[in-house]
């Protein structure tokens, strides 16, 4: 992989990071996007990352442009979805973790902190 093709990367993973969410949208136009950098450095002979950024942008006005075509109250859904998911999972994790401490201290309750060995001296052994 050259130089370019590695920069050229870092530009598209700069750029789907900043579009925050996953949806069909997003995913259509970084499609794009990318399919119309790779014909514009192939048939333009684009060696540097630099004549791609003149050509379309950084990866925020990118971001910009496509938030601005986009109707913001389906990404504000889209995040408090993801919230939602979040903050359902991690209260799911602290109940498991609840109840497996619960049994731990429970279990440790039973045996009184310690284990029930004995100790039995038979008559006639040496102590």
């Amino acid at each position: 992989m050259t130089d370019f093709e590695k920069a050229l990367k870092a530009y598209e993973k700069r750029t789907r990071r900043l579009l925050l969410v996953k949806t069909d949208a997003s995913a259509r136009f970084l499609a794009e996007l990318e399919n119309n950098i790779t014909d514009y450095a192939e048939t333009e002979h684009i060696a540097d990352i630099a004549q791609v950024e003149a050509r379309f942008g950084t990866p925020q006005s990118i971001a910009n442009a496509f938030f601005a075509a986009t109707d913001i109250e389906a990404v504000r859904k889209k995040l408090a979805l993801r919230r939602r998911v979040t903050a359902a999972l991690l209260a799911a994790l602290l109940l498991w973790a609840a109840a497996l401490t619960g049994l731990y201290v429970e279990g440790r309750n039973d045996m009184h902190g310690f284990f029930g060995e004995e100790t039995v001296i038979a008559p006639g052994d040496q102590l």
